[in-house]
Formats: structure tokens, C-alpha cells, sequence
């Protein structure tokens, strides 16, 4: 019980030494995570539309008329 109380102790000693942001440096770090998450969900956007897009090319179509140029 002893140690649980030790614990306890250094947990509450611990959470005192915690530098918590303030007013602009907490609003500058919510920007920036904001930024973050927008631009990486419009990059995951843009690769999975351009995998649907080459998803949709006929390459059998293409490589017909391509063979035909030859013959």
C-alpha cells in the first residue's frame, strides 16, 4: 500500500512541473494542427482520385490501337 501511495505522490509532484501552453502559443498550436489535418486529408483526396482515375483508363483499348499503327 505503501508503494501505491509513493506513486501516487510522484504522479501529483509530476503533473505540478507541467508547462501548460497559454492564449497565443495554444492558438498558434491549434492552427497548426488544423492546417495539418486539412492538408493531408486534401492530399489523401487527390491520390485516391487519381488512383480511380488510372483505375478507369481502357489500357486494352490503347494498346489495340497502338498495335494497329504497326501493321
Amino acid at each position: 500500500m505503501e508503494k501505491i501511495k509513493d506513486l501516487i505522490s510522484d504522479m501529483k509532484s509530476e503533473a505540478k512541473r507541467i508547462r501548460w501552453c497559454k492564449g497565443k502559443e495554444l492558438w498558434k498550436n491549434v492552427a497548426i494542427t488544423l492546417f495539418t489535418i486539412v492538408f493531408f486529408a486534401l492530399f489523401f483526396m487527390l491520390i485516391q482520385y487519381i488512383i480511380v482515375l488510372i483505375k478507369m483508363i481502357d489500357f486494352k483499348a490503347i494498346v489495340d490501337t497502338i498495335s494497329g499503327w504497326f501493321e
